[in-house]
């Protein structure tokens, strides 16, 4: 195509996008190495139960996004991505920190419901990237699309660590928080304010470099008459459109004549059930399944290593759990600008991700043995979580960048990516909403069965993971890499067919 040019990407653009992205993870991870600690602190559960009422806080910020992440989208697609990028900085920002002040479970759920709420980022940061790099060739956008687990994985690195080694900062350092005064008495009341306070600021920080420098990518095209194809042409129609024949965005002919009618070019984005072709659906079903696996995992982690052994736990303190969640971030890394570019040039999108599911079965069957290794030491732990991390950060990195580039490439037209993308996040909120509940509920539930014997009930989550895991791996199998190419097909004829339109009007 003339338009898929080798041109130099819109960097500024993308950095600034970038900029405004960085904030979100850094606000969606500070909790997770003090989140089992916070609990605790509330004295609401034993130990048995701390589990279940993590999953509860955890999963009311992807409740709450179930309900508002297709709106968002949709919005976005009228009003622009800006306005609702921006909204959605000072609704992260808002909620961590007022997490930070929680002193009952009630507010902590609600703070970070309230993120939920007011966060529709995820979908529409996609919908402005697809935008930006619209006219670049394939390689050029996944070298773009790339950017974004990249910047999440500065802030999966950044996140933990502030999470893990500024809560309780009087005790862990004495000499600058612990001189007495009002601020040594705050901090003593609120032990996990330092953290998600500066992760406020950082939001804050995205807001306002997003406001000064973030541009509009939305195009909107006014209604105006154009000379009409041909009547064959328009016989033709069905061969190339991704819409039903009776869509408003499809171009009409008057049946009296094959020359001198008009076609009216509908303004605004077309209909959400017109965007969900079985293509999109299908692709979309994969990716909530996996958000399903990757959220239940994100939820087991830190409840795993913070729990006593006596639980079935590794007994990890703040600062090493956040120094483990810390090295996944790094390994994105390598993952992003090594392993994927090389895997997806020699085995493709498509396969690249099938590949990936069927390891990722084999790693939740077997990560869960690492805590037998405390018979030779706990530097042992440490290796074998290490190698499990690394397994699992490469296998998530790549897996979910894939998806992403799945559903951009199944979008039908360029002007549905905001409600296609709005959906697939509302999908996905919803698993990410279910994936740690499920997760700290079954957690709980298998230590308290006291009819198996206790090496068994410490697996049963890991063993529901798997499962998972194949299910994931089953809708994958459910649809073809030729379907994309069809629709990529048919974006190619559509696209020429608009370039002939605007050149007849001319």
């Amino acid at each position: 195509m003339d338009t898929m040019v080798e041109k130099p990407l819109p960097y500024k653009q993308i950095f600034t996008l970038c900029a405004c992205k960085f904030a979100e993870p850094i606000a969606f991870t500070v909790i997770f190495p003090f989140i089992v600690f916070m609990v605790r602190d509330f004295h609401m559960a034993d130990e048995a139960h701390v589990g279940y009422y993590v999953g509860l806080i955890t999963s009311s910020f992807a409740v709450a996004q179930f309900a508002t992440g297709m709106p968002w989208g949709m919005l976005s697609d009228r009003i622009g991505r800006r306005p609702v990028i921006l909204n959605g900085l000072f609704g992260a920002g808002l909620s961590v920190f007022l997490m930070g002040l929680s002193k009952s479970f009630i507010w902590a759920m609600m703070a970070r419901m309230l993120c939920g709420i007011l966060n529709g980022n995820v979908g529409v940061i996609k919908s402005m990237m697809a935008e930006l790099t619209f006219d670049y060739s394939p390689a050029q956008r996944a070298r773009a699309f790339s950017f974004i687990p990249l910047t999440s994985s500065f802030g999966m690195v950044l996140g933990p660590i502030m999470g893990g080694l500024l809560s309780h900062p009087v005790q862990t350092y004495p000499s600058i928080f612990g001189r007495g005064g009002l601020l040594t008495d705050f901090l003593m009341e609120y032990p996990y304010f330092l953290p998600c306070f500066i992760s406020a600021c950082i939001c804050a920080c995205g807001f306002i470099f997003g406001y000064f420098f973030m541009e509009e990518t939305l195009v909107r095209h006014p209604q105006k008459p154009t000379p009409a194809l041909s009547q064959q042409d328009h016989g033709n129609k069905a061969s190339y459109s991704t819409f039903p024949a009776h869509s408003k965005t499809t171009c009409s002919l008057s049946s009296s004549s094959s020359i001198a009618s008009s076609v009216t070019v509908a303004d605004g984005p077309p209909s959400l059930r017109a965007c969900l072709t079985p293509t999109v659906l299908s692709v979309i079903l994969t990716y909530m399944m996996f958000n399903l696996q990757m959220n239940f995992y994100n939820e087991l982690l830190p409840l795993w290593m913070a729990s006593e052994r006596s639980h079935g736990g590794l007994g990890f303190r703040t600062d090493e759990i956040g120094i483990a969640l810390s090295y996944s971030g790094v390994v994105v890394f390598v993952a992003q600008l090594i392993l994927m570019p090389y895997w997806t040039a020699r085995f493709g999108t498509f396969r690249l991700l099938r590949t990936i599911m069927m390891v990722l079965i084999v790693l939740y069957a077997c990560q869960g043995f690492i805590r037998y290794l405390y018979i030779e030491s706990k530097t042992a732990v440490w290796i074998g979580l290490y190698c499990a991390l690394t397994v699992r950060t490469v296998c998530h990195t790549i897996a979910l960048t894939s998806c992403n580039l799945l559903i951009q490439s199944s979008a039908p037209r360029r002007d549905a990516l905001g409600s296609i993308n709005g959906f697939a996040q509302c999908c996905a909120s919803a698993m990410k909403a279910f994936g740690p509940l499920a997760s700290g509920a079954i957690w709980s539930v298998a230590l308290t069965i006291k009819v198996l014997p206790f090496s068994v009930r410490t697996e049963i989550v890991w063993a529901t993971l798997a499962c998972i895991g194949c299910a994931t791996l089953y809708t994958n199998f459910r649809w073809k890499e030729d379907d994309l190419e069809l629709v990529r097909q048919q974006k190619e004829q559509q696209q020429r067919k608009n370039q002939d339109i605007e050149s007849g009007a001319r």
